[in-house]
């Protein structure tokens, strides 16, 4: 049901998505393929309660649809801000360019980079020279100042910050993903002006090609997917929803984003990554705290005890102190995912369609985890109906070695409201 005036087969090559990408993220052509599947009509409303980078927005946003995003991580917000802002004037980001420039190389000469924050990050954690080499990390420092200083409204800024980003991580640094993060062969130098602003010409072209379109609108909080609640006007309720969670899998998330959360000033110190950590849903043990008490929602959970009672088993031969959280893992996480449903439900429309892309893992020492499984049944017991599970890829974990389903689970909110129907609390 896409007006006539849409054209989202015009958008086959990367437009906006390519402006910054999450690697653990899903495809386009995947929330493409469900919108259209679910035969929206424009000016419905989807949600995505783990937006990342915003890919189920910008998609949503092509189909001329309303869209809202929430995500605990203020660095992928940040990005789906932007590349949903699409009132930026193509013509005007260009024109920033040579005064840009010009600011970038003045602060160059004036070598102060180690009074920034970003590169005292870099330094004081030990990522300077691992992640990211010397050279590049100065010119890198020069260009985020020349665009905080520069004149210019602030959505013009924030455009071009996330092409700094975007060339931070996949253009200058040392930092490569499979999809876990590694380090691999050190820059000594590179040129990061030149590739910035083919970064931002980009943004032009892809700007231009959706200003002529009737798109529809986005907006985007940061905040905790287990209290939806709490971020959205209930008079609002949603038609559809799309997301992809946190795996069940030892993945510190934050950590593939920590340069993108220095180079925006979300992190500092120890304190401002903890604090973003306690807002995301429990998947490693890295990101467990004294006070999580989303474990006792499933102590009734049968298949879920199992999990825990094989994993502590096997727990027992192993040395080290992690080993023996896998199980309190496991559970915060399907416990907090339970929040997460009992808090969406009120917020979907009757008959609502939800697609949740989920992977089964054996992180834990092995035990097979069948995460799409795991989460039906729990969202059965919320009130929502089980439509099917899917099976969309399987790909091949290195740190696992080991081939692991990802799949597609369908929800469906109940047409009518009963009275096994939950409620927010």
């Amino acid at each position: 049901m896409i007006s006539a005036k849409l054209h989202p087969q015009r958008f086959l090559n990367g437009e906006v998505h390519d402006w910054y990408r999450i690697v653990l993220g899903y495809s386009d052509h995947l929330v493409g393929g469900l919108l259209d599947e679910f035969r929206l009509a424009p000016n419905d409303r989807v949600l995505d309660p783990f937006c990342g980078s915003g890919t189920t927005l910008v998609e949503g946003m092509k189909r001329g649809l309303r869209v809202t995003g929430l995500d605990a991580n203020p660095s992928s917000c940040f990005a789906a801000r932007v590349k949903t802002n699409w009132s930026v004037n193509p013509e005007t980001l260009r024109s920033l360019l040579p005064n840009l420039h010009q600011a970038y190389q003045h602060k160059l000469k004036a070598k102060d980079h180690e009074v920034d924050p970003f590169y005292r990050y870099l330094s004081d954690t030990g990522y300077l020279r691992r992640w990211m080499s010397l050279k590049p990390a100065r010119k890198i420092v020069a260009l985020r100042r020349s665009i905080m200083g520069i004149r210019a409204p602030q959505a013009y800024k924030d455009a071009l910050m996330l092409a700094l980003v975007a060339e931070t991580v996949d253009g200058s640094s040392n930092v490569r993903f499979g999809p876990e993060l590694y380090c691999g062969k050190a820059k000594r130098d590179s040129a990061v002006f030149s590739q910035f602003e083919t970064r931002v010409k980009k943004m032009c072209n892809d700007l231009i090609l959706v200003n002529g379109t009737n798109h529809g609108a986005a907006s985007v909080m940061q905040g905790d997917s287990r209290d939806c609640g709490s971020y959205t006007y209930r008079r609002q309720k949603f038609a559809a929803l799309i997301c992809s969670p946190p795996y069940p899998t030892e993945h510190d998330y934050t950590r593939n984003s920590r340069l993108e959360l220095a180079l925006l000033g979300y992190v500092e110190d120890r304190d401002t990554l903890r604090a973003i950590k306690r807002q995301m849903i429990r998947s490693h043990t890295k990101g467990i705290y004294a006070g999580d008490t989303d474990s006792a929602l499933v102590k009734d959970h049968q298949r879920i005890q199992k999990l825990v009672a094989e994993i502590d088993k096997k727990a027992l031969t192993k040395t080290h102190g992690f080993a023996r959280l896998y199980s309190r893992v496991l559970c915060e996480y399907f416990g907090g995912l339970k929040r997460h449903f009992k808090s969406v439900l009120p917020l979907m429309m009757p008959g609502a369609m939800c697609a949740y892309v989920v992977g089964d893992q054996s992180s834990y020492l092995q035990v097979h985890i069948p995460t799409a499984e795991l989460l039906a049944d729990i969202a059965v017991d919320c009130g929502f109906e089980h439509v099917e599970t899917r099976q969309w890829r399987i790909r091949w974990s290195t740190t696992m070695s080991r081939n692991i389903v990802e799949n597609i689970l369908l929800l469906k909110a109940p047409k009518e409201r009963g009275r096994g129907t939950a409620v927010i609390r």
